[in-house]
């Protein structure tokens, strides 16, 4: 929460400039900013009237909204226009308010993005999206 206060006052052209310039420290030769195609937005809970924070859980009903959310990174279904935005953090895995939640969607988004930008991962070391078929969470009829 502290740290998304810190830059709740910030507008989303200063995020992105702060975001840029912290992944331009951990990655000096990646130029990342030359492959923005749109005006970045950014999104803060704290000002989401629907963000139930650590406490949002997995509420009864909510599985087929959690499972979409989880498998968000999973996007050769989708339609061209809708593919390309990643989504990360506690708040959309099976764990809210738990770091591993938080990691386990970084690794789906990291994933994501390598398969959106036709990368791949190692025959050897395959990613979350190669086992998908395999080990997604299980899809309930409508």
């Amino acid at each position: 929460m502290s740290d998304a206060l810190k830059v709740l006052p910030l507008t989303a052209d200063e995020r992105v400039e702060l975001m840029l310039g912290a992944l331009k420290k951990i990655y000096p030769d990646v130029d990342i900013a030359s492959h923005i195609v749109a005006n970045p937005i950014t999104v803060s809970s704290e000002t989401d009237p629907n963000f139930l924070g650590a406490f949002k859980g997995a509420l009864p009903g909510h599985y087929r909204y959690n499972r979409r959310m989880f498998c968000h990174f999973k996007q050769d279904a989708m339609p061209p226009e809708e593919r390309g935005i990643f989504l990360a953090g506690d708040g959309i895995s099976w764990t809210p308010a738990w770091a591993e939640g938080a990691v386990q969607t970084a690794l789906n988004a990291v994933w994501g993005v390598l398969n959106h930008m036709s990368g791949e991962t190692p025959g050897t070391n395959p990613g979350p999206g190669d086992l998908f078929d395999n080990i997604a969470p299980v899809e309930l009829p409508d």
